[in-house]
């Protein structure tokens, strides 16, 4: 194992960042799930595989929210990979670098959570304290590389 990979600092990375991307998983396999649970696909070929299929243009329902869920994390998870790596370069503290990273992990599982079972306000909870996460890893990314 190099130097870098036996870095605490980065095994919380690693760790983290397989866990954020089984979420990901997670979330895609509940819209297929709670799409087929629905009887619904959104392509005309899906029929082959269930002819009572409705094909529909927009998902509807617990695979709706499945779905908007994925995305949400989609578009909020890569850019944190890869300013956390950037951080972690920076040879940071175990316990600054690591704590972020462990906190933004958790609040994005929060956010999904959340979000599939529609529990407003800590969804948007959740999602503040993530952005307010990225926010500090990148001021830090940014001092790291400048000083």
């Amino acid at each position: 194992m190099s130097e870098f990979a036996a870095s605490p600092v980065f095994q919380v990375w690693a760790v983290c960042n397989a866990i954020l991307v089984l979420n990901l998983i997670g979330l895609a396999a509940g819209t297929a799930v709670n799409r087929s649970k629905e009887g619904k696909g959104l392509n005309e070929e899906d029929k082959a595989l269930n002819a009572e299929l409705q094909v529909i243009q927009v998902d509807t329902g617990q695979a709706a929210r499945f779905s908007r869920a994925h995305r949400n994390a989609l578009e909020n998870v890569p850019m944190f990979m890869v300013t956390s790596l950037g951080l972690v370069m920076t040879e940071p503290s175990v316990a600054l670098a690591g704590g972020l990273i462990g906190f933004f992990t958790l609040v994005r599982l929060g956010h999904s959570f959340f979000y599939v079972n529609a529990m407003q306000p800590m969804r948007t909870a959740s999602f503040g304290l993530a952005a307010l996460t990225q926010l500090a890893v990148i001021g830090l990314l940014c001092y790291g590389v400048f000083t």
